[in-house]
């Protein structure tokens, strides 16, 4: 699996979950989990508590906007890409008034654009997404978020794609509501959503003027409560707002602990490493990436292909000829490209060799013309570069 998600899952993942069943508020297990969202917690680089959702990374952004948003409350979305259109369909499901600043596809953020914008009436929450899938581009949080909380807003950032994949400083950014998911960057099984939330957040979702129209997605229904229990190691428990999937933490207990034995900087140094051999490879090849420069994601790259070459040709091949596995373009780019996931077990020269070997046949068979072997040669050359600057 090489798509931008769901992602491949370690063996040692895999493995966790060979465990009886177990019922998740008794005996040994509730400890279990509020240690392993206390590793959560590392991940998203915050003190802040983290609520697990099930589902998928699409259920905890619901979650988190329809907890603080009341019906007639306003809201502020960049949408630079398919999946910023996602928080303004949610936002205004819950009878909230969604507004969006679009920007071109792969592009940097305007920023005068949305201070314009946001200067121009009163939200209550702006969003983002952290790394858009559909383009492969990361953006910086930082300054968005100060913007919001100048102007009075709580600040979203949609994280599910580059959570545990690119550096997500949660508390230093100061973001209020921070959303990612299992099957992505984590490399955990899908099944859970994960929503972390700032005190500023858990202020205004008790404030609410209309209780929440959601149970299930309500967070006040799954924050920590002071413990029942008078000597027990921990005075809050975390709120289980339905019976956990106890093979789904078991297996992200092990996934964060790969990840935290790996240490946070060398992943994301070698998320960063992998994917710029993969496009220098790509580039090398004749091909266009989507994203700009200055903009590249560290766990997915949309990649251009050339006129004449439908997506749905090239990825037939790519599933039958040499068993990798991906997804289409999206929007305007749905049967003209494709997105190649690089993020987790999958970000290792290895893969992305492999990868870089399947375009170069690929591409031959379909007519594009090229020098064989350009892409594999220059993706060495940079994990070459990288071995010797290590050295």
């Amino acid at each position: 699996l090489m798509c931008p998600g769901p992602n491949e899952i370690a063996d040692r993942v895999i493995r966790a979950m060979m465990r009886p069943a177990t019922c998740p508020i008794v005996g040994e297990f509730p400890e279990f989990y509020e240690q392993t969202m206390d590793m959560l917690a590392e991940v998203f680089q915050t003190r802040n508590e983290v609520i697990p959702l099930p589902g998928s990374g699409r259920s905890g952004l619901e979650g988190a906007i329809t907890s603080v948003l009341e019906p007639g409350d306003r809201s502020l979305t960049i949408v630079n890409g398919m999946f910023g259109e996602t928080a303004i369909r949610i936002a205004n499901a819950v009878g909230g008034k969604a507004e969006g600043v679009t920007m071109p596809w792969g592009e940097p953020i305007d920023m005068q654009a949305f201070k314009q914008k946001l200067s121009s009436g009163s939200y209550k929450l702006v969003t983002m997404v952290h790394n858009e899938t559909s383009t492969g581009a990361l953006y910086d949080a930082a300054e968005v978020a100060q913007l919001a909380h100048e102007h009075g807003a709580l600040f979203l950032l949609d994280a599910i794609s580059s959570l545990a994949g690119a550096d997500l400083p949660t508390d230093a950014w100061d973001v209020d509501l921070v959303v990612g998911c299992n099957h992505k960057a984590i490399g955990a099984p899908i099944g859970h959503a994960y929503v972390s939330v700032s005190e500023r957040a858990w202020e205004v979702m008790e404030k609410r003027q209309q209780p929440c129209g959601s149970v299930f997605s309500n967070l006040l229904h799954w924050k920590s409560q002071p413990s029942e229990e008078p000597d027990a190691a921990r005075s809050m428990k975390r709120s289980q707002g339905v019976f956990t999937a106890v093979h789904l933490i078991y297996a992200l207990n092990e996934a964060l602990k790969m990840i935290l034995e790996e240490g946070l900087e060398a992943r994301f140094s070698r998320h960063r490493l992998n994917a710029a051999a993969f496009r220098a490879g790509i580039h090398a090849m004749g091909l266009e990436t989507l994203a700009h420069p200055n903009v590249v994601s560290p766990t997915v790259t949309c990649v251009k292909l050339p006129e004449g070459i439908t997506s749905v040709e090239f990825l037939k091949h790519f599933s039958e000829d040499h068993g990798l596995l991906t997804l289409r373009g999206l929007g305007d780019f749905n049967m003209n490209a494709v997105r190649i996931g690089h993020m987790g077990v999958t970000a290792t020269p290895r893969n992305i060799l492999h990868a870089l070997h399947a375009f170069d046949l690929i591409l031959k068979r379909l007519g594009h013309a090229h020098t064989c072997g350009t892409g594999v040669a220059r993706a060495s050359e940079i994990y070459a570069e990288a071995d010797e600057h290590r050295a």
